[in-house]
């Protein structure tokens, strides 16, 4: 089947549409290509996407300070940063000795860090700045870890490089630092950013399997957790992207086992407690899922008839997309493209799965394609990005923002949540002006 899109020469194979299974899978992993208005972020953004929720360290930014700006706000919140502003003249001399002080003085203001974290940026990756270096000096003086964050933006094709970036970071520097017996019903949940409440609903439902959450990286890892998250028995890779790197470094270095799962959605959710449930040997997984369910289907209902039968295209990180096309096939809907601004084969393999033939499956589409498809297609509602949201809005298409802005979407009651934000956004009288 054709793809309904106008594709340059040079993205040709980067949108496929769904005839069969299993699924033709998109090109994916690949650079930009030059003067298209990409979705994507830099590799710098992605370290922050993963780091930024990190309490107890000093976060700081060597390079321009329009960089700090740019990382300061990550999921929509916004953190403390610090930033050494760089100038012309700093990258005509060098900028070693302004870190140094720039270290020493965060170190003043914040005298309770547990730690610092100091980002490359592009300006640095060119310049050769001896990063590792002055953070070893530093660390002498300040009397605590001093850890270089190598992420300048241009080191990978898109943000995921930066993912992978942080997680070897937090190997290396923070994970497994303290001593202890491991725990019979400890886990840890990888790749989880507790968006709007999403790892309290999670953590409920572990709860009621009778375990015990370790570490949540990093949606609620300080460093004090993350030194005790080798004692797990388990790690949670809820975020393909973001938590299975970190997984397997942990399986390679402590010896524990991981598995893939999602919490969005009935059915995904209901699995991912029988596969945990399953491993440590919970005889009340049934009874909880059922409740669940039960509770879900009855709080949902009244949202479902707005929805059955409308169109609905997906657009951000590409772990989700496979779970969340899925939900919204439970509430009726017809997932017409599921697409990210990165992703993995793995990803769209998922992906490519739970969706129904003839639905378009795309990699890194720059605006004119997603403005192409819009027209074409004519969906209900558009569930992305911020960077998505005004195309669409001006589109006249109603849009959900993901990872979402008020209520969690994870576990059974999440699921009540995106049912209700999103019927509100299709059945809202302003998209009849437009």
């Amino acid at each position: 089947m054709q793809v309904p899109l106008e594709i340059l020469p040079s993205r040709r194979g980067h949108a496929v549409v769904k005839e069969s299974d299993p699924p033709v899978l998109p090109v994916c992993g690949q650079p930009t290509v030059p003067g298209v208005i990409s979705e994507r972020a830099c590799a710098f953004y992605g370290a922050r996407w993963v780091l930024a929720p990190i309490p107890d360290v000093i976060h700081l930014v060597h390079g321009p300070v329009g960089c700090a700006y740019y990382g300061r706000n990550v999921r929509r919140k916004g953190y403390r940063l610090f930033s050494t502003n760089l100038e012309e003249r700093d990258v005509v001399f060098g900028a070693g000795e302004k870190l140094y002080r720039a270290i020493l003085e965060a170190c003043t203001l914040v005298p309770d860090a547990r730690a610092v974290l100091v980002y490359a940026t592009c300006v640095v990756g060119i310049t050769g700045e001896d990063l590792p270096g002055i953070c070893k000096r530093a660390a002498r003086v300040v009397g605590r870890p001093v850890v270089p964050v190598n992420a300048p933006g241009f080191c990978g094709a898109s943000q995921a490089a930066g993912h992978d970036i942080a997680a070897r970071v937090l190997l290396e520097h923070f994970i497994g630092k303290e001593a202890g017996e491991p725990v019979e019903n400890g886990v840890n949940l990888l790749g989880e950013f507790n968006v709007q409440g999403d790892l309290d609903e999670i953590e409920a439902l572990l709860e009621q399997l009778g375990l015990k959450l370790i570490c949540a990286i990093s949606g609620r890892a300080s460093v004090a957790t993350m030194a005790q998250a080798h004692r797990a028995r388990l790690n949670i890779v809820h975020c393909r992207r973001t938590g299975h790197f970190l997984a397997e470094g942990m399986r390679e270095k402590f010896g524990i086992p991981y598995v893939k799962v999602s919490f969005f959605g009935i059915e995904e959710t209901a699995t991912a407690l029988r596969v945990i449930g399953q491993f440590f040997g919970a005889t009340e997984v049934e009874e909880v899922i059922a409740q669940g369910i039960r509770a879900a289907k009855v709080a949902a209902a009244p949202f479902l008839s707005k929805l059955g039968g409308k169109r609905v295209g997906l657009f951000f990180g590409a772990s989700r997309i496979g779970s969340m096309a899925k939900a919204f096939k439970e509430l009726g809907m017809d997932v017409v493209l599921a697409g990210s601004q990165f992703g993995c084969q793995e990803d769209y393999q998922e992906a490519g799965n739970k969706v129904a033939s003839g639905t378009v499956l795309v990699d890194d589409a720059h605006e004119r394609e997603l403005l192409e498809f819009v027209t074409y297609r004519q969906p209900h509602l558009w569930v992305g990005g911020t960077k998505e949201r005004f195309l669409m809005q001006k589109l006249g298409i109603p849009f959900l923002v993901f990872p979402q802005e008020n209520d969690p979407f994870a576990g059974f009651r999440g699921f009540v949540n995106l049912a209700r934000q999103a019927a509100g956004l299709v059945s809202a009288p302003v998209w009849r002006l437009t």
